[in-house]
């Protein structure tokens, strides 16, 4: 039997009531953690929206020295960060110690976990230092694309050399990492999962499924979506390309996009020049259940991502893409592109199609394919709903993931006496 852990998440960047990967990543692993009889904390930055936890199951506890947000706003960055070490990470591991110490018993069943390496676990690592307990680290993606100098930092290696155990959401991120000569003694990967009843056709999914249907005129149409951040990378202008070329071979063509971001200007524009206003609809960003309905209405997933290299020297590419699984929850086929982490996300043949993200033909060649072989795209959106169900809910990587810190741990006190006998 597991002796029960005292496990302390560290989150400055992203927690509930706010959208995105890092907030549902926390929630889901604190809930399923404190529901397994272990004792979980999440300290992070005031939020005047709500104060409270979203779970009986777990502790927030909130401490400006987590809000990194005037940091920001005063021109700081990560970079700057790893280089000046201010107050305001002092501040940051003075709060998780005194946190740490109110824990009561012995110290060797308590486990920092910063949910991304910068700011929180450079704070994780000072307290560990101080106060001799254990720390992990999750690693995203975006902590093996930092500009060369910044990989070549001191720090960097030192606090990911230093955990416990890092986490990478991908084979893609942990394969990055070890370029960036982070050791692999301690890297392991657990992949990023999804609530499969979350994406259930419930009384208010069909609701708001039958709204969008009206609103983006969907009836009798082919309906491909991509639901991202407006950003290149995500592939939304290839789509459009291909789309022109296929507008005559499918006349029933309806694209819709979800999301916001910085190229939604040029976008639009290139909805314009390519003459795909009557196939092209923006959905601007949805609520939780909104996007369900949206995944369920489709026909199949489209995002073709691609590693972009930014003139400051990091790399931009997909950790892993864990829409793909919400796609896949709601048995819908995805196209995704052979770059990042979507590989392991979306199986070639299997539960989608990968292309090329820069061949606009392979593109159009995959949706057409899936246009004209209906039981083609049933198997593989099947499939993949039967992948999600096998292998990515919560409880199935929480499971590993435990497996994973009661490793570390030194045995309990009750056995170390046994064992001088």
């Amino acid at each position: 039997m597991r002796q029960p852990l005292y496990i302390i998440l560290l989150n400055a960047c992203q927690t509930l009531p706010e959208k995105g990967g890092i907030a549902t990543y926390t929630h889901e692993l604190a809930h399923r953690l404190g529901e397994k009889g272990h004792s979980v904390s999440v300290l992070t930055y005031p939020s005047a929206v709500s104060p409270l936890s979203p779970s009986r199951h777990y502790e927030v506890q909130r401490y400006p020295s987590f809000d990194v947000r005037p940091l920001a706003k005063s021109g700081g960055s990560r970079a700057s960060l790893l280089t000046r070490l201010p107050p305001k990470v002092v501040a940051m591991a003075l709060d998780t110690a005194r946190v740490v110490r109110r824990i009561p018993g012995e110290q060797q069943n308590r486990i920092l976990w910063a949910v991304t390496w910068w700011p929180e676990a450079l704070a994780a690592y000072l307290v560990s230092r101080i106060l001799k307990i254990p720390y992990v680290i999750t690693a995203h993606g975006y902590e093996a694309i930092l500009p060369v100098h910044t990989r070549r930092h001191f720090l960097y290696k030192r606090v990911l050399d230093g955990a416990a155990r890092v986490f990478a959401v991908s084979a893609h991120t942990a394969d990055c990492l070890v370029q960036c000569k982070v050791s692999e003694e301690r890297l392991r990967v657990i992949h990023n999962g999804v609530r499969p009843e979350q994406f259930a056709l419930d009384g208010q999914t069909r609701r708001l499924l039958e709204q969008a249907r009206k609103h983006f005129a969907l009836d009798e149409r082919f309906v491909l979506l991509t639901v991202a951040r407006l950003v290149p990378r995500k592939g939304h202008l290839a789509v459009l390309c291909a789309l022109a070329a296929l507008k005559s071979r499918i006349p029933n063509l309806r694209y819709v996009i979800v999301g916001d971001g910085p190229t939604k200007g040029r976008l639009h524009q290139a909805v314009r020049d390519l003459s795909l206003e009557d196939i092209v609809l923006f959905g601007g960003e949805v609520s939780d259940q909104e996007r369900t309905s949206l995944l369920h209405a489709c026909d199949v997933f489209v995002m073709p991502n691609s590693d972009i290299l930014r003139p400051d020297g990091v790399l931009d590419t997909e950790g892993f893409g864990i829409v793909f699984l919400e796609a896949s929850a709601c048995g819908k086929p995805a196209i995704a592109g052979k770059a990042g982490g979507a590989p392991e996300a979306v199986l070639d043949g299997q539960t989608g199609i990968l292309v090329d993200p820069a061949n606009t033909d392979e593109l159009e060649d995959a949706i057409f394919r899936l246009y004209s072989d209906r039981d083609l795209a049933l198997r593989l959106g099947l499939e993949g709903k039967q992948r999600i169900e096998r292998e990515f809910t919560w409880d199935e990587l929480t499971e590993k993931y435990l497996n994973e810190l009661t490793s570390i741990l030194p045995p309990p006190m009750a056995e170390k006496g046994a064992s001088n006998y």
